[in-house]
């Protein structure tokens, strides 16, 4: 009898090991066949840690009875090797923080400071933040300042001691967008208005340290545009006060599966623009910013086919940078850096919370300093 019930877990196993290594596998395509032919995919893509989790719980399983059906799911594992480091990097590698020769790049969605929430702590604690770390190139996404009240432009060049920054912000008082301070001279600025929103866009500066050039760009792609209803809704996930076969359920499901579809398919002519731009650049290329994607997604791979993240080479644990509902974690924050040019240090992934997003930054050497 136990024999036989046995046998029967292990035959559900089986068939739920088979799904669980075909999306994986599905997850893999994520990163390589634009979601407007293949969304399935990106859906995929989201959820590669869990699917990952589970393949490698499978082959555990299956080799401590000593079943060949472990080779399944690891052989699907060993298909997307290099993407692990993408979700859990193992570095060793230490910088001498006080070398001068090192530039301090930090990146941050500040969701407008949580002004509109009311919040003025958190404003203030992100200068304080910014006042602490001291970046070389600060990159801001979601910056906002009037033309009254919040002049934070004056308040950032203060604390960094700098002259030099690049604001694009849209709006007649109340003005947000992007926004770049450097304690280094930017020689040349512009923005990159994206064809198909108006809302996100990417801004480029070209910054001399020395005799040296070098092209930040400091990226907003488009969002999935959740509204209130959609938060409340992914809420309930974790909890039993949603039934799976509702009306709520369903209306629901498709609403949310809808807003990520057009993320994805805009967020993939976005990146292509990007790309484009970056190939043509004459200068070594750091991309920052807020990405709204993940590191299994179209728009990830296409800016890793060419630039080097800086997570991945210099960074260690889980890089999550948002969180829906403090609960599902996401890495959608990046910095890219040209390998050839320099080498990345000392990724960090700042747990503080006066913004939805968690800010990051790396510490960039040229490679020609000796």
């Amino acid at each position: 009898m136990k024999k036989n019930s046995f046998s029967l877990i292990n035959f559900v196993f089986y068939i739920i090991n088979i799904i669980g290594c075909i999306l994986l596998l599905f997850s893999y395509l994520a990163n390589f066949i634009t979601p407007d032919k293949f969304t399935f995919a990106a859906y995929c893509g989201m959820l590669y840690p869990y699917l990952l989790a589970t393949n490698t719980f499978f082959v555990i399983y299956w080799a401590l009875q000593r079943k060949r059906f472990a080779f399944l799911s690891l052989i699907g594992i060993l298909i997307g090797y290099t993407f692990i480091p993408r979700l859990y990097p193992f570095n060793n590698q230490h910088s001498k923080n006080n070398d001068s020769n090192f530039v301090k790049i930090l990146s941050y969605n500040v969701h407008v400071f949580g002004i509109y929430e009311g919040n003025n702590t958190y404003k203030d604690s992100i200068i304080s933040f910014i006042a602490e770390q001291q970046p070389d190139i600060l990159c801001f996404q979601e910056y906002f300042q009037d033309n009254k009240t919040y002049k934070h432009d004056s308040i950032f060049k203060s604390i960094l001691q700098t002259k030099h920054k690049y604001l694009e912000l849209d709006g007649d008082n109340h003005k947000i967008g992007l926004a770049v301070f450097s304690k280094y001279p930017i020689i040349h600025a512009e923005t990159l208005n994206f064809q198909d929103s108006s809302n996100n866009k990417a801004v480029l500066s070209d910054i001399c340290i020395a005799n040296d050039t070098f092209r930040v760009y400091n990226i907003h792609f488009q969002s999935i545009n959740f509204e209130k209803e959609d938060y409340l809704f992914t809420s309930k996930f974790s909890t039993k006060e949603i039934n799976m076969k509702s009306e709520e359920m369903q209306s629901g499901s498709k609403r949310i599966l809808k807003k990520l579809k057009q993320g994805y398919v805009v967020r993939s002519e976005q990146v292509k623009q990007i790309v484009e731009h970056i190939k043509s650049s004459p200068y070594p290329v750091v991309v920052c910013g807020d990405f709204n994607d993940i590191p299994w997604s179209y728009t990830y791979q296409q800016i890793s086919k060419l630039l080097t993240d800086a997570f991945v080479s210099s960074g260690k644990g889980f890089g999550n940078t948002f969180f829906i509902n403090n609960r599902y974690p996401f890495r959608i924050d990046f910095i890219f850096y040209n390998e050839r040019t320099f080498q990345a240090f000392d990724f960090k992934v700042h747990h503080i919370k006066y913004s939805d997003h968690l800010p990051i930054h790396t510490l960039l050497k040229s490679i020609e300093v000796k």
